[in-house]
């Protein structure tokens, strides 16, 4: 059982759990956000939060797997690099290192580290795009909150 597994299973028993994926798409940022009503601006606001709660989860167990794949690794090459060694003066860190490095096990091993680390930064660049989103539906909510006490949509204010 992986550790993220494991760790979750601990919170889940003390009540602790990680924001569930949201049940819809994460939103796209409109163009003319002035144009939102108040309630579509807080909804839009709310729905870039439960995502940022999501992906901040998410991205911690993208973590934890990749850092357990780094040490699986380094295991294996470890353990390969005991079982290769004759203890002689003949032999040479560089030539064990290399028929370690080309062994099938520690290759396949490399390869789901650079997956989980692949996918650990491709989550948290969506992870900082969703948050620059929503840092942006914040300044608006921020913007028409300071103008007069109250939400008004620029749609309002000429219309009223």
């Amino acid at each position: 059982m992986s550790i993220s597994r494991k760790v979750l299973e601990s919170l889940n028993s003390l009540g602790v759990t990680l924001s569930a994926k949201p049940d819809f798409p994460i939103p796209l940022l409109p163009r003319e956000i002035t144009e939102l009503d108040d309630e579509g601006l807080m909804d839009l606001f709310v729905q870039f939060t439960q995502w940022n709660d999501h992906l901040s989860g998410a991205r911690a167990v993208a973590v934890i797997n990749e850092r357990e794949a780094q040490r699986f690794l380094d295991t294996v090459e470890a353990q390969a690099m005991l079982s290769n060694w004759a203890g002689t003066k003949g032999d040479r860190v560089a030539v064990a290192k290399a028929s370690i490095a080309a062994d099938p096990k520690v290759l396949e091993l490399k390869e789901d580290l650079d997956t989980k680390y692949a996918f650990r930064k491709i989550l948290e660049t969506r992870a900082e795009n969703v948050e620059r989103d929503s840092q942006v539906v914040s300044r608006e909510l921020t913007r028409r909150t300071s103008d007069g006490g109250g939400f008004k949509s620029r749609a309002r204010r000429f219309t009223t």
